[in-house]
């Protein structure tokens, strides 16, 4: 792989929960002076040969990337998995039963809202999601907020979806080491997302990310759309003292929303960067 100057290497597109597709992510990313690019859906790879296939029309690297939605005990985490082979069987039958998971807590949310007088929130959301297979709680929050059913989507969360409230639904837990070990077994390299944005003391982090790198975990998203610039340091510098290699990504799923793809902030020189390790390289 030559030289890279600019690189995102999380972003999402209406495979998942993002809203515009594929061909449309790659344009702005060489807008934005992106050389390697991967896209990296939740629990999905069925964009990624039009992802593939759009960044070679410009010019563009490209590398098969997925977030897959894992679990410290009550805090959701998310592991990127790049460089992969998406054939593995065992990955796709992981995110397969993740999938499955979802769209079986989604219909249970949408009956335990049915059950509390609102009308048509199943076919309302339907409305909503790009993929029916990756429904949750943002879809039914908007769909709250579009409705009148709260003042805006913040509250959807307070007054309905919150755990603890009346259209709450525990979701099916991914341990981070099934996560970490699919990703490997596909001959790709496991990533922590997005470090910065986990509600964990410095204890609860410090346990979490030795389960990631006992799993195999060798990597960590340090310059991210989802954290604040001074995030941006701290991980950059907690790369450089572990001995990380060093991913980047603005976490892109619409305009207004985080940073534009390719503007999270390059990577210091200081670090390792994980397309260093790629098979391609």
């Amino acid at each position: 792989m030559k030289q890279i100057k600019r690189a995102d290497l999380h972003m999402h597109s209406t495979f998942s929960d993002g809203v515009e597709e594929p061909e449309e992510l790659v344009i702005r990313a060489k807008n934005n002076g992106v050389e390697l690019i991967s896209l990296t859906d939740h629990d999905e790879t069925g964009g990624l040969e039009r992802m593939k296939a759009a960044a070679a029309q410009q010019g563009l690297q490209f590398v098969n990337g997925v977030e897959i939605s894992a679990d410290y005990g009550e805090v959701s985490i998310h592991v990127v998995g790049l460089d992969f082979d998406p054939e593995d069987e065992m990955l796709q039958a992981l995110l397969g039963r993740i999938r499955a998971n979802r769209f079986e807590r989604a219909v249970q949310m949408a009956e335990k809202l049915e059950r509390l007088g609102m009308k048509g929130v199943w076919e309302g959301v339907l409305e909503i999601v790009t993929n029916p297979r990756l429904i949750g709680r943002p879809h039914f929050a908007a769909w709250l907020a579009q409705n009148g059913y709260v003042e805006d989507y913040n509250a959807s969360f307070s007054k309905y979806l919150s755990r603890g409230k009346p259209g709450y639904v525990e979701r099916a837990k991914t341990s981070i080491h099934e996560a970490t070990s699919a990703i490997l077994k596909a001959k790709g390299i496991p990533v922590l997302a997005h470090p910065g944005r986990y509600k964990l003391n410095e204890w609860e982090f410090d346990s979490m990310f030795k389960e990631f790198t006992e799993a195999g975990g060798h990597a960590i998203e340090v310059t991210t759309g989802s954290h604040t610039p001074g995030q941006n340091l701290l991980f950059c510098d907690f790369a450089q003292s572990r001995n990380l290699w060093a991913s980047t990504g603005s976490d892109f799923h619409r305009s207004m929303n985080r940073c534009e793809p390719g503007l999270q902030g390059d990577l210091p020189r200081t670090v390792e960067p994980v397309w260093n390790h790629f098979r391609a390289s």
